[in-house]
């Protein structure tokens, strides 16, 4: 890690600069560890310990467990001599806010400099904080913030606001400082989603370091559960009734196939209206992590058919539909018939 010349910390009696940067990092990924490095060649810290929070009072339900992500954190930055994995916060038994761990810090580093690193969001939301009066003078502060993103703050955080890292290390603390990062702009939302549907490697190089994400991937971490044939039929349902499939029929095929539960058949407009159908199908599952097993016709658009295992989809254009007669091959009587030669087959 490069250190700037811009603030002097060279001299040996002065107090430890420590960084908190706290966060679920779920999953930890390359936009924070860049985003942080770009904070390094300013700021040379002593230490920067990366405080994994078990149970944040301000978000959702995480989707790895705590061991999966302070795993992954560990695995992250374990070649960066002055990160630290810190698990203070998932120690605690009671609900964890940020005034108790900055105390913490306080008892632990007596005489320290103490610098709270969060996003710009987190900053917007700092008055509805626990203590926020309290809290907002005990350290300084450093706000990652994406380029092209003003932060309209109140009064009372805007006059904490300083222009320059001399400012900030100067005089008492309450301090703010914005540093404009654009590779703080990956959304771990956005990164989970991607995971559940995706799983190569360009994905490591794009998002993830390289032990994260085949951590990621021995662990099968991320995985959206796999969904029942009904759900796969109503969800296929649903995608052609969002463009205007046409007669659209369900068959359902559980006692006379062994190839799939359910046959969807509907019809197209037209050849890009067939393709469109299929399309909106195709990736309203792959979204879910259903991957079709096999997709046929899409270059031609007369007649597409997409498999997802359980549900075998078929668009065509009408006349393609009415030549054809899929619904007369599985109509009532025959399915009666094959029901009956497969009861027989089986108690042969």
């Amino acid at each position: 890690m490069v250190n700037s010349p811009n603030l002097n910390r060279s001299n040996l009696n002065r107090p430890k600069l420590i960084g908190i940067f706290g966060g679920t990092f779920d999953p930890i990924h390359l936009g924070h560890l860049r985003a942080m490095q770009m904070l390094g060649e300013q700021i040379n810290f002593d230490a920067v310990h990366w405080v994994l929070s078990a149970r944040p009072p301000h978000k959702d339900q995480t989707s790895a467990s705590v061991e999966h992500r302070f795993k992954m954190l560990q695995l992250a930055i374990e070649d960066q001599p002055n990160y630290i994995a810190d698990d203070l916060e998932i120690k605690r038994s009671e609900q964890s806010y940020t005034v108790d761990t900055v105390e913490a810090f306080r008892e632990r580093y007596p005489g320290s400099e103490l610098c709270l690193i969060i996003g710009g969001d987190s900053l917007l939301s700092l008055p509805s904080w626990h203590r926020y009066n309290e809290l907002v003078g005990m350290v300084n502060w450093i706000v990652m913030n994406r380029p092209g993103y003003p932060l309209d703050l109140p009064q009372a955080l805007s006059q904490r606001v300083v222009s320059s890292l001399d400012q900030l290390q100067n005089g008492a603390t309450g301090k703010i400082w914005l540093f404009e990062s654009s590779e703080f702009d990956i959304s771990s939302t956005r990164l989970r989603a991607e995971l559940a549907e995706r799983s190569n490697d360009n994905l490591s190089k794009v998002f993830l370091p390289k032990a994260v994400f085949s951590y990621i991937r021995e662990q099968q971490l991320y995985k959206i559960r796999p969904m029942k044939p009904e759900q796969i039929k109503d969800q296929v349902v649903d995608a052609l009734e969002d463009i205007k499939g046409v007669d659209i029929r369900v068959i359902d095929i559980t006692d006379i196939s062994d190839f799939a539960d359910f046959m969807v058949v509907a019809s197209g407009t037209s050849d890009t209206h067939v393709k469109a159908l299929a399309r909106s199908a195709s990736t309203s599952l792959r979204k879910q992590g259903v991957i079709p097993l096999n997709e046929d016709g899409a270059d031609v658009g007369e007649w597409v058919l997409v498999d997802f295992g359980d549900v075998v989809l078929h668009v065509m254009r009408p006349e393609v539909r009415e030549y054809y007669d899929l619904e007369k091959l599985w109509d009532k009587d025959v399915r009666e018939l094959m029901k009956k030669h497969r009861e027989e087959q089986e108690g042969a």
